[in-house]
């Protein structure tokens, strides 16, 4: 069995079990515990796991909000992917609402040169700038800075959402279960994404590999609200399953 197939299981076995010592993952994935052991190791430096007294348990930690400039420079090829699948939703003249993030920012390039009139709508200051310099019609919505982030949020960015109705939308995420629920780390950035998905006709979530099998604080929604998931994520069996279940369409990137 390879590295990346033990993994899987292992993460599968801990999300059913919620808890393995050691020598039960030897004996089920039939190696020996010193390879167990740098398995979990691995797993537990990704955030996937906890280690414990003999053995591992998943995570019970909430994920952070992590500063804009750190996200910039994590999974650049998985979002610049991501971005270049999404890009194919946009049509001519569409309204289309960019969350803030840096999955968003990289489709947000793409746009620079898009051949087709667009209008872009979003709460991010750096997609914001970016496409003040290119053809695009940018709008940027009202509101309070939030520094860490460097994105839009509050009362005033939502009321003035509220006018616009968008051909598509698409949004970013801090987290994703073990149910494929996206959560987001506030209040405020989970209503507003509720808010958008209402507001448009089509809705399409981008979210990396890093960003899944975790939990932040406030639940946004469940994949099957999305016109379409799209990520780098290799799902195994039961996750494929899982997701047919829910009636999510994802595109794998």
């Amino acid at each position: 069995m390879l590295q990346n197939e033990r993994l899987e299981n292992i993460l599968c076995y801990l999300r059913i079990n919620k808890f393995a010592t050691v020598d039960e993952l030897s004996q089920q994935m039939d190696v020996s515990t010193m390879t167990i052991r740098r398995d979990l190791n691995s797993l537990c430096e990704k955030g996937y796991i906890e280690r414990c007294h003999g053995g591992a348990q998943m995570t019970q930690k909430l994920a952070p909000e992590t500063d804009y400039s750190v996200k910039k420079e994590r999974n650049q090829e998985e979002k610049r992917r991501i971005a270049k699948r999404a890009l194919a939703f946009i049509g001519e003249n569409d309204t289309v609402y960019l969350d803030s993030g840096t999955t968003t920012f990289e489709l947000a390039k793409l746009l620079c040169t898009f051949p087709k009139p667009v209008s872009v709508v979003t709460n991010d200051l750096n997609i914001a700038l970016l496409l003040a310099d290119s053809p695009v019609d940018v709008t940027v919505t009202g509101g309070n800075v939030q520094k860490k982030t460097q994105s839009i949020m509050g009362r005033a960015s939502e009321e003035f959402l509220k006018q616009f109705r968008f051909s598509r939308a698409f949004l970013g995420g801090t987290s994703v279960d073990y149910d494929f629920n996206l959560f987001s780390p506030s209040y405020e950035k989970a209503f507003l994404k509720k808010m958008i998905l209402e507001l448009s006709a089509q809705s399409y979530l981008l979210v990396d590999s890093s960003k899944f099998f975790s939990q932040s604080m406030c639940l946004v929604t469940g994949f099957d609200r999305f016109t379409g998931v799209v990520t780098d994520r290799k799902f195994n069996e039961e996750e494929q399953k899982k997701l047919k279940e829910l009636g999510a369409k994802v595109i794998i990137v």
